[in-house]
């Protein structure tokens, strides 16, 4: 009887180590798929913006840096929600050559409502997107 049970608590070993083996190889390709796509700038060195509302007046600011010398533009759209959305309300933009480009605008608003912006930069032909909201 001891033999019986010494071959059934090996048997129960041996199975619980391989199920246990099967569970750290599933769970670990898991984490790699998370961290697979990692966005990379090739021309594009940063982007900020801020977006701010003090009062009935709302401030667009971007910056944007490149990692070399080339053609940079910023374009904001001034955004605001809509049942449907958002609508454009206003558009500004701004392109220069170089390194850094700035570019900060005011705009008159209705404290009932909200509103966000969009803001696209482009460095050469790399185009970056972004929204901010207050």
């Amino acid at each position: 009887m001891s033999k019986i049970l010494k071959k059934s608590f090996s048997i129960i070993l041996a199975l619980t180590m391989l199920f246990s083996a099967f569970v750290i190889n599933s769970s670990a390709n898991t984490v790699d798929e998370e961290n697979a796509v990692m966005p990379c700038f090739s021309t594009i060195d940063a982007v900020a913006t801020s977006f701010t509302i003090s009062g009935l007046v709302a401030t667009a600011s971007v910056s944007m840096s490149s990692q070399y010398s080339t053609s940079l533009y910023i374009k904001i759209e001034f955004q605001k929600e809509k049942s449907t959305g958002y609508e454009t309300l206003e558009t500004w933009e701004r392109s220069g050559t170089g390194t850094y480009l700035g570019l900060e605008e005011d705009r008159l608003i209705n404290v009932f409502c909200d509103y966000r912006i969009k803001v696209t930069c482009t460095a050469g032909g790399e185009t970056h997107v972004k929204y901010d909201y207050p």
